[in-house]
């Protein structure tokens, strides 16, 4: 190990349902001597993650940045609860342009494995933080010993340690095999804002589901605060003939509307031209959110909406094409 490495560990949530031992500062006692000696605790906010919201998140995904740009760590690990983790790790992964690893930990496991799970992965968290493979390797979810990208990972089941998390289609990038560190290919990483955004938009997301849905899309139409909506439409991107004439109000008013699949590995499609379908979606204005999931394509837009990013712009990023050129085609 370099001795130069200097990890901090920052504690951004609950890990613990154990109030007996429920006080971080003991955490670096279940490392290695050798290990802990190169980690600093830093609290930032001990809170239910589901008490975070995008706009406390996008402020820790700063005081991260500032961790390795001006006080000189060579990776953090983050532990945080990990209800809304995926959300927390892909909205700092799009942000996230440095070769330092940054290691989301899963340390509030559910189930009979609890604590001891928690704590083995904080434990595989700074082994690969430690790893020269885990630079350029983005933002990472580490679950189980096994290391998913953050533009990969979705939650299963917060009951079952060894499927809390997953990469569908894709697998882990790397697991600690043999207490070592395997990393096995690099993600495709996100194409980055030309322009940091300072806070975000305002942007809801609204499910398509049977018959249903319609009044809470009235209610974002007739909105003054919202700025922008994503739509989880069924199958490859359909709704419900009653929602038409509320999108068309919202477009009216200038007010971006992106469309994504519901469906766990989806996308959308323009394969109808029925009342509702995506195609007359797409002929009213709406945008492709592409193979996004929903929640991904909320933080993706409530970032660039705030970053300044034009009509254009908008549609190229949702769907991961270049946006870094700070140009007036693409930036207000």
């Amino acid at each position: 190990m370099d001795a130069e490495t200097k990890l901090a560990i920052v504690i951004a949530g609950n890990f613990t349902e154990d109030e007996e031992n429920a006080d971080a500062s003991t955490l670096l006692n279940y490392l290695p001597k050798e290990i802990a000696v190169r980690c600093e605790l830093i609290d930032w906010s001990t809170q239910p993650s589901s008490h975070y919201s995008m706009q406390l998140t996008l402020e820790m995904a700063n005081m991260l940045e500032s961790l390795v740009t001006e006080k000189g760590y060579t990776g953090v690990i983050v532990i945080s609860g990990s209800g809304v983790m995926e959300e927390m790790a892909y909205l700092t992964d799009l942000l996230w342009q440095h070769p330092e690893p940054c290691v989301f930990a899963n340390l509030m496991v559910q189930g009979r494995a609890g604590v001891e799970e928690g704590l083995i992965n904080l434990h595989c968290s700074v082994q690969a933080a430690l790893s020269p493979e885990a630079r350029d390797k983005g933002v990472m979810i580490c679950s189980s010993g096994e290391f998913f990208a953050a533009s990969e990972a979705v939650m299963v089941d917060p009951t079952m340690p060894e499927n809390t998390f997953q990469s569908p289609g894709r697998g882990s990038i790397g697991k600690v095999l043999n207490n070592d560190v395997k990393f096995f290919r690099s993600p495709k990483r996100p194409g980055f804002l030309a322009r940091k955004p300072k806070d975000v938009a305002a942007v809801e997301a609204v499910w398509s589901t049977l018959g249903g849905g319609e009044r809470i899309l009235s209610a974002l139409a007739s909105s003054q605060d919202i700025q922008g909506v994503v739509i989880a439409a069924s199958g490859t991107g359909s709704v419900s003939p009653a929602w038409m004439p509320h999108i068309r109000n919202i477009l009216r008013r200038r007010i971006p509307i992106v469309v994504v699949s519901r469906s766990f590995e989806g996308q959308v499609l323009p394969s109808n031209n029925f009342e509702g379908s995506f195609s007359k979606l797409l002929e009213l204005g709406a945008m492709s959110g592409g193979k996004l999931n929903p929640y991904q394509a909320r933080i993706r837009m409530a970032l660039s909406l705030a970053a300044g990013l034009t009509e254009e712009g908008l549609r190229l990023y949702m769907l991961n094409q270049p946006v870094n050129e700070d140009i007036s085609t693409l930036y207000k």
